[in-house]
């Protein structure tokens, strides 16, 4: 029965195990074989990391530098983003094979055979540790394609399964706690984005070694399972007891999850579902103030990122200023991250204003991603059965996800600016306009990728959701990495992000920016002419 509901498990999750596997054996072999063809000096490879060792912002959105080795610099740029997008694809996966069963009939079903209520969690728990196994396969057979040594690839690959194994227990764990598959959902992403959060805070508080272009990480880097994957520091160390705890944490997790499951009630979590008001406000008598208070909390959590981030790199606009100034390399290294004709300090706003983007951007396609959602939970009928037209309804939530991620830009860009000229009010950290400039003129990019979700919602709404985040991932990492690597032209004009004004530079252009907003409002009508010939999905 157990392997029947295992093989039944893995056939109707195919084609998305698939896809995860393809994607990150591509972005782990691009990395590589970029990182052999830009950074073949071990000078260039000081260079970029003496310049990551005093920008906290890139040690939280990069890692933990391990040294100057092709493999170590590799590890640096894509451990966290890989680990990230593993622990997203662990807990999604166990959360639809477990509790979002419930909310749909499935598992009330199954457990009534023989199956019983354990045996299906027991099946999506081994289908977790099979994608893992898959995933850590696929990486290092990557990295060895990539020109990388065998040992440190195949570490590699280790602590990045045995740390998707972790976020496999967890996610089941949260799936038994949560009040709906939803909510679960939800706490999930905020469980893998919080471990990356704790892991970027560990590094950006340790103690840098300029000498060897490493850095140790602070204590809160020991606590997240994305911290680990650094911890076993492969192509140096190869220390798996980091891999060996994730497996232990798993583990345990999945014991907890299956404990709470024989006392729990099916179909309710442990923490129980919040009552609503009796009445509803007057913000909530359209539905445009239904869709901000849908996305509130999206909104909310990814701004405060934003601002804190904006804050943090105009306060260190000095700092790397300062110590970066004279150090032979970095302002060549700088240019790669931030574009031709970049200094150190303007190239520097650049880098901090396309990080925000990004957070902006999350903000955006996760407003998006709420169409398909109150679809499927019913909430969309309700709404038009109340005299809303489709359109009316589909733009109020693509409208209030475009002003949450501006108002989040314009804040961060403030933010940005303040701290900035409260270290220096005489505009040696950068001028207000630069700052502020920079950071909000990332709003077309943003507007960009919501247009492109919301117009999969039109015309594939099963392939929104998934499709959001791939959208959101590979903006970012081709944003942040394309011309690190130094990927060719085309695909780096693939990424919204690149056209983006810097306009901390001397001469910005502006035309990207007017091109990408005419292209997102001409997709954003395309995908409402689309959502009124769909029918509304069941």
């Amino acid at each position: 029965m157990l392997l029947a509901l295992l093989r039944f498990r893995l056939r109707r999750d195919r084609l998305q195990l698939v896809v995860w596997a393809l994607s990150l054996a591509a972005l782990l072999a691009i990395t590589a074989s970029a990182m052999t063809t830009t950074y073949p000096a071990v000078a260039d490879r000081v260079g970029v990391l003496r310049v990551a060792l005093v920008t906290p912002a890139l040690l939280v959105l990069r890692g933990t530098p391990q040294g100057a080795s092709l493999g170590d610099i590799t590890v640096f740029e894509i451990a966290t983003f890989q680990a990230l997008l593993v622990g997203l694809m662990s807990t999604f996966l166990v959360v639809r094979n477990s509790r979002a069963e419930e909310d749909h009939g499935t598992a009330e079903a199954l457990a009534a055979t023989a199956a019983g209520r354990a045996l299906p969690t027991i099946a999506t728990l081994l289908e977790g540790v099979v994608a893992n196994v898959l995933a850590a396969a696929v990486s290092a057979l990557a990295l060895i394609a990539g020109g990388l040594p065998v040992a440190g690839s195949v570490v590699f690959g280790a602590a990045l399964g045995a740390a998707g194994c972790a976020f496999v227990g967890l996610g089941l764990l949260v799936a038994q706690v949560a009040p709906t598959g939803r909510s679960a959902n939800g706490w999930c992403t905020a469980l893998v984005l919080g471990a990356y959060a704790l892991r970027g805070i560990g590094d950006a508080t340790g103690t840098p070694h300029p000498q060897d272009a490493t850095l140790t990480p602070g204590w809160e880097s020991v606590l997240s399972p994305i911290g680990w994957v650094q911890s076993v520091r492969p192509y140096a160390a190869d220390d798996l007891r980091p891999a060996l705890l994730a497996l232990v944490v798993g583990a345990l997790a999945a014991a907890a999850a299956l404990a709470v499951q024989r006392v729990r009630d099916l179909g309710e979590g442990l923490v129980p579902e919040r009552r609503g008001r009796a009445e509803a406000s007057g913000a909530l008598a359209g539905p445009i103030g239904l869709a901000a208070r849908l996305q509130r909390g999206s909104v909310i959590a990814w701004g405060i990122g934003a601002v804190l981030l904006g804050a943090l790199g105009g306060d260190l606009a000095t700092l790397v200023l300062g110590q970066l100034g004279s150090t032979p390399g970095v302002t060549d290294a700088m240019r790669r991250l931030a574009g031709p004709g970049s200094g150190i300090l303007d190239g520097f706003i650049v880098v901090i204003g396309a990080f925000v983007g990004i957070l902006a951007a999350a903000i955006a396609v996760q407003g998006a991603m709420r169409l398909r959602q109150e679809e499927v939970s019913g909430g969309a009928d309700a709404v038009l059965s109340g005299g809303v037209s489709r359109v009316r309804w589909f733009l109020s939530i693509v409208l209030v996800a475009a002003l949450g991620a501006a108002a989040a830009l314009v804040l961060a860009g403030l933010a940005a600016a303040a701290a900035a000229l409260a270290v220096r009010p005489d505009g040696s950290a950068g001028t207000f306009g630069a700052w502020f400039g920079t950071i909000v003129w990332q709003l077309p990019a943003v507007l960009v990728l919501l247009a492109i979700v919301a117009l999969v919602f039109a015309v594939a709404p099963r392939a929104s959701i998934p499709v959001g985040w791939l959208v959101l991932a590979a903006a970012a990492f081709l944003g942040e990495f394309a011309a690190l690597l130094d990927l060719p032209q085309w695909i780096r004009d693939l990424a919204p992000f690149s056209h983006s004004p810097a306009v901390a530079l001397a001469d910005p252009s502006f035309a990207g920016a007017w091109w990408m907003t005419a292209l997102a409002v001409a997709i954003t009508a395309l995908a409402c002419v689309l959502v009124r010939r769909r029918d509304v999905a069941a």
